[in-house]
């Protein structure tokens, strides 16, 4: 039941896409910048979302990234499993592949039902939903950086 940062860093860079407001493709380091992580390891993670079919990727010199369809559309359960594989896992919380008594651990079940209940959750959760929650917060991605109003203005 733990989100790794790669899924962290996932929706946080999913949602500096929505917050642009274009259909115009952006730049993997533009993202990097502003979420202050590496762009190689941004990369990586964006090329599973488009394996995922969560985004779509642009080459060329104005390539980059849009989302691949409505970020209503989007659930975190999406963008997790994307990058961090599927998140309900039956197996013994003690790692005990050969357990004899699996099929009826009280342990097992109870981590079992647990995760049921959290991929219940997530799966109600879009990108749409993560977005306007952090406008509350004022989420470091939801207001752009004075060189960037520069630039578009300039334009």
């Amino acid at each position: 039941m733990q989100i790794s940062k790669s899924a962290g860093y996932a929706v946080h860079g999913l949602g500096y896409l929505i917050t642009r407001g274009s259909n115009e493709p952006v730049q993997i380091s533009e993202i990097a910048d502003d979420q202050d992580v590496s762009k190689t390891y941004l990369a990586k993670i964006f090329q599973q979302l488009s394996t995922a079919r969560i985004v779509v990727g642009h080459r060329g010199v104005t390539g980059g990234y849009i989302l691949a369809r409505d970020p209503s559309e989007i659930t975190l359960v999406d963008v997790i499993e994307a990058v961090d594989g599927p998140i309900i896992r039956h197996h013994c919380c003690l790692g005990m592949f050969g357990c004899t008594i699996k099929s009826k651990c009280a342990v097992l079940d109870a981590f079992t039902e647990a995760n049921e209940q959290f991929v219940k959750v997530l799966v109600n959760i879009t990108l749409r939903d993560i977005v306007n929650d952090m406008s509350r917060l004022d989420a470091p991605f939801l207001s752009p950086k004075p060189e960037k109003l520069t630039k578009k203005k300039k334009k």
